[in-house]
């Protein structure tokens, strides 16, 4: 499938080729031609949860944020947000691709367990997908967590300094 996505006012080409594989997980090879060159990544889908994708990238594991804002597809990845116009999209997209339909109230959990460094919002606030809600310190790294949707927050269940536990529900958002 071939596709074309625009961001940062560039236009890239991307070849998107779903191969076998004898490992559990869909497995792509995606070259993407940009304006200063060509590169090939083999991305294989490790797990999904709602908007929250965890990839392995040309061998690295990657957690990736994909939501869906109008007519864009929003890819948060390596601190980068990538937004991708999708109208036309949505008809060439296999359906294991597209971002899930977000529920009207997305909940933010913990994947690790770590120490709450920062709290980046509060109850009441009004958020943007991919806007930063949490840092977490796990093995000696700091993680912001990001909101899967635009909303307010109904709930805010940290505080600066405590541990949170792997699937400790973290936020609400409406």
């Amino acid at each position: 499938m071939k596709i074309e996505a625009r961001h940062s006012n560039r236009t890239f080409h991307i070849d998107l080729e779903e191969q076998e594989s004898s490992d559990s997980g869909s497995l792509f090879k995606i070259r993407i031609q940009r304006p200063d060159g060509e590169q090939v990544l083999r991305v294989r889908v490790l797990s999904r949860s709602q908007e929250r994708w965890t990839l392995e990238v040309n061998g690295q594991i990657e957690d990736v944020l994909v939501s869906e804002k109008k007519d864009e597809l929003l890819i948060d990845w390596n601190h980068q947000t990538f937004a991708i116009q999708i109208s036309p999209l949505r008809e060439k997209l296999p359906r294991t691709l597209l971002p899930p339909e977000t529920p009207r109230i997305a909940s933010l959990t913990a994947q690790m367990t770590g120490r709450v460094i920062a709290v980046l919002a509060v109850k009441g606030e009004v958020v943007e997908v991919g806007q930063g809600l949490v840092v977490i310190e796990a093995m000696k790294m700091q993680n912001e967590l990001k909101s899967p949707k635009s909303g307010t927050v109904m709930t805010c269940n940290v505080q600066e300094g405590e541990i949170v536990n792997a699937g400790d529900l973290l936020f609400e958002i409406d």
